[in-house]
């Protein structure tokens, strides 16, 4: 992230190009005003944050705008600190003055949250939302610069979110960096940056000495099933003949099915035997590979079909993490906890219902450890 004096004079510079006030001002708040605004309540996410202000001078009025620099796209996050702006601004009584999201480059979501949140935003690259009586500006420009630096260290992505997963479950400590590479199969290098992304998110602490360990497990997840979707898989549809998702789960505990055959059963068939709760048709199984997947199509006289599917073949977009940390039930593989989770979020039959359910009976434990709850 860019230094806040940095950030500063180009944000001033941005501002002018597109509006046309006759004065305007950019600094960061003063520290005691800061402390005033910030006092109503202990942050949840991170410690008090600097402030920038950017006054508006016309003919006849002038206009205030309090705000933080965001580094990152984090909703759970952004949208506390949205709130934590807005009511040390409405129980201060500070009239004239209206909250603002500031960054860098504010992703699509980030704008959307902020509209939602009837919160003004702007960033470095042109992307404005003002809108107060007499003013307003609405402008939207995609940048082809800013973005590919967040998705290079995207920690929802794919290996990334390996070290996900093995911080969600060991929190008793923090991991040094080679340790953590070593113990992945990752580069050094790749976890540093990733390390740096969630210390930038604030889902996690880091420094080079203490090293890295989670302290807002909630809002990283809350924010990785909105970024995750289980449609990116590439799925193969199958018409099984079985009475029902039981029958075929029965004739797969018999199958004496080869160690070289990588497989997991995922969604609802795969928290059917975790923790059940939710009625379903469909059995998920991801595959690693295509010898994988004709076993299960030979041994369970499989038909393809386009409708009418009772057996779903999955090739995982998460082909480095998907199957971390599975386990067997039944004498049945299948996925972690966290994956059936991420995948049943947005399933649309019952996915949430199942998801929520799996929530409390399996995962809130390691979410909310007792003793030791978010942003401690």
């Amino acid at each position: 992230m860019k230094k806040k004096i940095e950030i500063i004079s180009e944000l001033k510079m941005s501002i002018e190009r597109s509006i046309a006030a006759k004065k305007i001002e950019v600094h960061l708040l003063p520290q005691e005003d800061a402390q005033k605004l910030y006092s109503i309540e202990k942050f949840k996410y991170g410690p008090k944050p600097s402030l920038i202000q950017i006054n508006f001078h016309w003919e006849n009025k002038v206009v205030h705008l309090v705000g933080e620099v965001v580094s990152g796209w984090g909703s759970a996050v952004l949208r506390s600190k949205i709130q934590q702006l807005k009511q040390g601004i409405r129980e201060n009584k500070i009239k004239g003055t209206y909250p603002v999201i500031i960054g860098k480059y504010l992703s699509k979501n980030q704008r959307e949250i902020c509209r939602e949140e009837n919160v003004f935003y702007i960033d470095l690259v042109g992307n404005f939302y003002i809108h107060y009586p007499g003013v307003y500006i609405d402008k939207e420009v995609e940048s082809k610069g800013f973005p590919s630096e967040e998705i290079e260290r995207n920690p929802f992505s794919d290996k990334a979110s390996l070290i996900l997963r093995k911080l969600l479950k060991d929190r008793s400590k923090p991991w040094q960096i080679r340790k953590l590479a070593i113990e992945l199969k990752l580069s050094p290098g790749y976890v540093s940056k990733i390390a740096k992304r969630l210390s930038e998110l604030d889902y996690a602490s880091f420094n080079s000495l203490e090293g890295l360990k989670l302290k807002n497990p909630s809002a990283l997840l809350e924010d990785w099933v909105h970024q995750y979707n289980y449609k990116k898989n590439k799925d193969f549809k199958y018409f099984c003949l079985a009475k029902g998702p039981e029958d075929i789960l029965a004739r797969l505990k018999k199958l004496n099915i080869p160690s070289k055959i990588n497989y997991a059963l995922g969604l609802h068939a795969g928290a059917c035997l975790i923790s059940p709760h939710a009625i379903f048709n469909e059995v998920h199984i991801y595959v690693s590979d295509k010898e994988s997947m004709d076993f299960f199509v030979d041994k369970l006289k499989l038909k393809p079909v386009v409708q009418g599917a009772n057996l779903i073949m999955l090739f995982p977009y998460y082909k480095h993490s998907v199957f971390y940390d599975k386990q067997k039930i039944r004498d049945i593989w299948v996925v972690s906890d966290i994956q059936l989770y991420v995948d049943l979020y947005k399933y649309p039959l019952r996915g949430i219902e199942q998801a929520e359910h799996l929530y409390e009976k399996r995962l809130k434990n390691l979410i909310e450890i007792k003793g030791l709850p978010d942003g401690e």
